[in-house]
């Protein structure tokens, strides 16, 4: 694995304000709602909370003619400027032209103010110089089109610092994101034909009864040419939606969508009409959840953002959701919101319809199958279609518009009640900041336990120190608060261990050396020495400092770089390279000790924690969610606990959530689309107060165990993600990884996401494995009974089965293809059969005269939510069967026959066979094991399998010895490849294999 050395991360947080653009008002309505106060007050709340001498000052300037009419007619530019002389008779007379618009004589300085200001700050971002920013200008801009003002807007600020980026700046692609509660119509028309630009708005809509009534606000029109797919309207049919309408907006379309779209820059039209309060939206969102909306769109174009005012007519609910913008893109801890609740019909039904419109274009939009051909629509009613609606054009535009009453105004009862709320809100809202950012522990002393027996074993002390050196290759260290190390106590690990079982590995300290190997085992996949005992016991005092620590209000979230992992260790036993289980003894802790009432834990390490299962699967105070290499069962710890349908017993019912993978090389697209569509969701409706990860980095790419490809920026994307939740209380703690690169590079790049560093972008290529696909909806359609959020896996129109409107003229960056033509990630061919039609199918790649399989009910295929496991041996942490794998693609993707390659680069290390050739009794080297054994090609020594012990696995790591034979199915295998190999050179070892296993030539 190549690692990059890390470029010095961006700082800074950019601010542009210029107390001119207060200036333009209406000289006739003081009442009017767009009004200098929205700016005014606004820069005043983020004084008052020390927010503004936090920023890089951006000095405000004026936009140029060039630069106004690189998107307006020179002829409206000149039209808007000839405002400046006026008197107000000819100012009304000017302001009838356009559509809700006033005119004084300082309005065309503050729209050039707007926009400079705009470009400046997109200058800056772009250019390096901070890592995001705000602008606070106005009048806002996305209304306005190429000839005429519109909706309180004269120059497009956005959408001619798009154009800016993209043309002077090297941007490709750019991302406009508009929740502005009014379709910002005219960014659409300017780019309606664009891919480099992502347009997505929020908007309400009503049916097109809702101002600018416009046809084209719908959810149907999606761009058109090359630019097909790439603008999005999300229209609100109904007021009153708040945080859970928008948070599935953003992380069931916006997210998947802007991730696969992968921008270098991402812009905000970022009007706050929305707001609780404002009459103009009538809608429901908290300003605290805005800075929710920035957490998740950090995770895009490196970080590079910037919000740009648009509207917003409350005043008190707009001044606080700008500060609490502009605090998160300071990247203060974002305050929590209340646990998120049912999305209403009518926004299930926009989403709904969205993807049926967008996923011939959007790899993402892969979780829901196709209707039936006939088959009724199952999308849910958002409501009643008004009948007769009357849409704006350019035949029934009025030639002189009203400028007297003509904007909605609040009744002072529902104002006064809206204002309490707010206030309400505002006072509820927790927005304290920690002294310290990032707190880390680590001590040398963990490394102290080690397999003496076995020194190549996976599970080794450089796990952790090499880790520690990567924090301080990358100056990590300095930047985090140190914390001293201490042992746990014994009634600390009581909280969830049985004290004889404690007592029991207490004793391993004094045990002889010669005993411990007895001792271990009597445990699955445990190693002893004389200082495990205190490793481990270190190892969890170390967490629960980490713990207390950021309960107390000191550090904001923290790192424990420990060893051994916790999270096989059942109540009563060792297992798994694990003795106690230190994750859940500190959310145990946090509870106990800080009364916390619902903490979260996240486990992304490539094994299923059997033991947090087991210790919370009746206990809705814990919700566990787990993200592991199944493959049917037969991936440890090999059981059908870690499925998808043990979803906890009693009141825990629904607060265990399995997300297991059934096949190799699961990477950054399976686990974010995850995040997205299952993880997120999920936590934001449970609403944790505590985030703990038990985080073990086996399924990074380049781990041999692990088999998947999970990158260090994947793991800073998740990271970045889950830092939204629990007023960023979040804590990870090292659970497993065995390559030492890997494992340094990734828990390097979370740290460095904690202390708040620009989250780096996804590699471009975007599939998601078909099985991935299958296991995520299993996921869905088990806990959508359990989880108000999980509404979306509906099956839905496909644009295939007839002539698609689309496909003629589409040009997405990636070629697009549908879940059903996806060839599978092995590239095996699909067949119908049963067990016997797979046997048959092994047997033909191998010279042995028949394969033997598990016997499953007669050779029936095991129910869905049934593991394939029976009748094998457990074995140690680490990996799978590679023909129990193959026997799984039959359970989760139809059926496959394995396709060896018939060549790889790595046959000419094969060795000639020694003397005497084969003998598949032979045991393992290393200990003893006769059953599934393999042996290597290239020094012919013979190991256990990774089902068993893994010593064959580990012998290929530190011998870099590739490739194997398998004395089980006489099948053979290159772990550089990642594939079984068919060619002539192997004939001799496997002509000698069969003639031992089976007799005869």
């Amino acid at each position: 694995m190549t690692i990059t050395p890390r470029p010095k991360p961006v700082e800074g947080t950019g601010l542009v304000y210029d107390e001119r653009m207060a200036l333009h008002k209406c000289d006739w309505d003081d009442n009017y709602p767009e009004s200098p106060a929205r700016i005014t007050e606004s820069y005043k709340r983020c004084l008052e909370y020390n927010l503004v001498d936090r920023c890089v000052k951006i000095e405000p300037r004026l936009g140029t003619h060039k630069e106004i009419t690189s998107m307006h007619s020179d002829g409206y530019r000149t039209c808007v400027e000839q405002s400046v002389t006026q008197d107000i008779n000819n100012l009304r007379k000017l302001s009838e032209k356009y559509d809700a618009t006033y005119f004084n004589n300082h309005t065309y300085e503050a729209a050039k103010l707007a926009l400079g200001s705009t470009l400046e700050l997109v200058d800056h971002v772009a250019q390096g110089k901070v890592r995001n920013g705000m602008a606070i200008v106005r009048p806002p801009g996305h209304h306005a089109m190429k000839s005429e003002a519109c909706g309180y807007c004269f120059f497009n600020n956005v959408a001619i610092a798009a154009k800016h980026a993209l043309d002077d700046l090297g941007m490709n692609r750019v991302l406009i994101v508009d929740w502005d509660v009014h379709h910002g119509q005219a960014t659409q028309y300017m780019f309606y034909d664009d891919p480099r630009v992502l347009y997505f708005s929020i908007h309400r809509y009503e049916y097109g009864t809702f101002w600018p009534n416009l046809r084209e606000s719908d959810y149907d029109y999606i761009g058109e040419g090359k630019g097909k797919g790439y603008n999005i309207n999300v229209p609100l049919n109904k007021t009153g939606m708040g945080n859970t309408e928008y948070m599935a907006i953003l992380l069931q379309i916006l997210l998947p969508i802007a991730t696969e779209f992968n921008p270098d820059l991402v812009l905000v039209s970022s009007g706050y009409d929305a707001a609780i309060g404002c009459p103009e939206g009538e809608m429901e969102v908290t300003p605290a959840c805005y800075a929710h909306f920035i957490n998740l769109l950090q995770t895009l174009a490196n970080g590079k953002l910037c919000v740009i005012l648009e509207g917003g007519y409350c005043i008190k609910s707009l001044s606080e959701g700008v500060a609490l913008t502009l605090r998160a893109l300071l990247d203060d801890p974002v305050p929590s919101i209340p646990a998120l609740g049912k999305p209403c019909d009518a926004i299930v039904e926009t989403i709904l319809q969205l993807i049926t419109e967008l996923r011939p274009f959007w790899k993402c939009l892969a979780f829901q199958d196709d209707l039936e051909p006939g088959e009724a629509s199952q999308i849910p009613s958002g409501g009643e279609r008004p009948e007769h609606v009357e849409f704006s054009t350019d035949a029934n535009k009025p030639e002189i518009h009203v400028l007297e009453d003509c904007y909605p105004i609040q009744d002072n009862k529902v104002k006064l009640m809206l204002e309490s709320r707010i206030e309400d809100l505002i006072q509820g809202t927790d927005l304290t900041k920690p002294t310290n950012r990032t707190c880390l522990v680590y001590d040398q002393k963990m490394m102290a336990h080690r397999n003496y027996t076995d020194p190549s074993h996976p599970e080794r002390p450089e796990r952790i120190s090499r880790i520690y050196s990567k924090h301080k290759e990358y100056g990590l260290l300095d930047r985090c608060k140190l914390l001293k190390s201490r042992v746990a106590k014994e009634e600390e690990l009581a909280l969830l261990h049985d004290p004889d079982y404690i007592s029991k590995i207490k004793e391993t300290s004094t045990t002889k050396p010669r005993d411990l190997r007895d001792i271990q085992y009597n445990f699955n996949s445990i190693f002893l020495s004389q200082e495990s005992w205190d490793c481990a016991i270190l190892a969890t005092g170390c967490f629960l400092n980490v713990i207390d620590d950021v309960m107390s209000g000191q550090s904001q979230n923290g790192v424990a770089i420990i060893r051994p992992p916790g999270h096989h260790a059942e109540v009563h036993t060792a297992m798994g390279f694990c003795f106690f289980n230190t994750i859940p003894i500190g959310a145990r802790y946090a509870q106990k000790r800080y009364g916390c009432k619902k903490v979260l834990i996240i486990d992304w390490d490539v094994h299923h924690g059997n033991g947090t299962q087991h210790m919370f699967e009746d206990d809705p105070s814990v919700l566990y969610m787990s993200l592991h290499r199944y493959d049917g069962g037969f991936f440890f710890p090999s059981s059908p606990d870690g499925n998808f349908d043990k979803v906890g017993t009693g009141t825990g019912i629904g607060f265990n959530v399995n997300v297991p993978w059934n096949g190799r090389k699961v990477g950054d697209r399976e686990y974010i689309a995850t995040f997205q569509q299952v993880i997120m969701p999920i936590a934001y409706e449970y609403g944790p107060d505590l985030v703990l990860v038990s985080a073990g980095f086996d399924a990074a790419r380049g781990d041999l165990l692990g088999g998947c490809d999970v990158t260090p920026e994947g793991y800073a994307q998740m990271t970045r993600m889950l830092m939204g939740l629990a007023n960023g209380r979040l804590i990870l703690g090292l659970e497993g990884g065995y390559n030492l690169s890997s494992i340094s590079e990734s828990m390097a790049m979370c740290t460095s996401m904690l202390l708040g560093d620009p989250c780096p972008p996804l590699e471009e290529e975007y599939d998601i494995a078909p099985h991935a696909v299958k296991s995520i909806n299993n996921v869905l359609d088990t806990h959508k009974a359990h989880w108000q959020s999980l509404q979306y896996r509906v099956p839905l129109y496909n644009h295939k089965q007839d002539d698609d409107p689309h496909k003629d003229d589409v040009t997405h960056k990636d070629d697009v293809t549908h879940k059903d033509d996806v060839t599978h990630k092995d590239d095996v061919a699909q067949n119908d059969g049963d067990l016997d039609t797979l046997a048959t199918a092994l047997q033909d790649m191998s010279v042995a005269p028949q394969v033997a399989v598990c016997d499953t009910r007669g050779g029936d295929i095991p129910p869905e939510g049934e593991s394939l496991a029976c009748g094998v041996e457990e074995g140690a942490c680490g990996g799978s069967d590679a023909t129990a794998i193959n026997l799984v693609t039959l359970q989760t993707d139809g059926m496959f026959a394995v396709q060896p390659l018939t060549w790889c680069p790595h046959l000419d290390l094969v060795e000639p066979l020694p003397p005497g050739g084969l003998d598949v009794n032979q045991a393992c080297l290393e200990c003893g094991h006769r059953g599934e054994n393999w042996v290597c090609l290239q020094c012919y020594q013979v190991h256990c399998s990774r089902y068993v012990n893994e010593h064959m696995v580990k012998h290929g790591l530190e011998s870099e010895h590739r490739v194997v034979l398998s004395y089980a199915d006489l099948s053979v295998w290159c772990y550089s490849c990642d594939s079984y190999i068919s060619n002539q050179v192997l004939d001799p070892a496997l002509e000698s294999a069969s003639i031992s296993k089976f007799g005869g030539e």
